[in-house]
């Protein structure tokens, strides 16, 4: 099987900074996207020490192989990055999402954390294969779709998990055979807030993942572009 892979970042048209960051290395097989966490200092710090600090942690072609290696890995990085926000922010710390993909013998294996989104399209078409962990996800999954109704609209960007703050960590895992013609897309909240994924889906139909990434984070910012935006695709052949 042949991986083509691409990733590209905006900082949009309303924040300062971008915020988001993320890694695209074939040789490697790593591929993430990552947002520092708004409301918490040094937002681009976190997401850049996440999407670094797994980089150095898969080191091989036996690392990473397994999920549990992979909640290992993930679980380190968020310590490292606990670490350093006790540095240089004290007691309140930093934070970041993260979604991670590692391709290994024929498979993919992620992790994620937060509120950005894995998105997978195959013969099936296209389905979301993380889960969001903001405040309002949670309860709509507790309570079921009317609790929506009078949700306050915070509640869908509050996380209750990231890396980065020292508290109860954990990472979602999963695993999914490679397949040709599979495509996976990463995108962080600034795309999926901005594009539907009806949208989403329409575009995808026959893009390579260049231009697709491009032409996602530009529907993103002609949306509106109110947070920065991050895809990185990945197609197998």
């Amino acid at each position: 099987m042949f991986i083509t892979s691409h990733g590209h970042s905006d900082v949009g048209f309303v924040r300062d900074n971008n915020e988001d960051s993320f890694v695209v290395d074939e040789r490697k097989g790593i591929f993430a996207v990552a947002d520092g966490v708004g409301g918490l200092p040094y937002g681009a710090l976190a997401s850049r020490l996440a999407v670094r600090f797994f980089g150095s942690l898969v080191n091989g072609a036996d690392s990473c192989v397994t999920g549990a290696q992979f909640r290992e890995i993930a679980h380190c990085v968020h310590q490292n990055i606990v670490e350093c926000g006790s540095l240089v922010s004290g007691e309140n710390g930093i934070g970041t999402t993260f979604s991670g993909l590692r391709i290994t013998d024929g498979k993919l294996l992620y992790a994620h954390v937060g509120d950005s989104s894995i998105f997978l399209k195959n013969g099936q078409g296209l389905s979301k294969i993380s889960k969001c962990h903001t405040l309002g996800d949670e309860l709509i999954d507790k309570h079921g779709p009317e609790a929506a109704r009078d949700m306050p609209e915070h509640y869908m960007h509050t996380l209750t998990r990231c890396m980065g703050q020292d508290i109860d960590f954990e990472v979602d895992l999963g695993e999914r055979e490679l397949s040709p013609g599979d495509v996976y897309l990463v995108c962080s909240d600034g795309v999926t807030n901005m594009v539907e994924m009806s949208e989403i889906e329409k575009m995808m139909e026959g893009m390579a993942p260049e231009p697709l990434v491009h032409a996602l984070v530009d529907l993103a910012n002609q949306n509106g572009g109110t947070d920065n935006s991050t895809v990185v695709c990945l197609k197998v052949s």
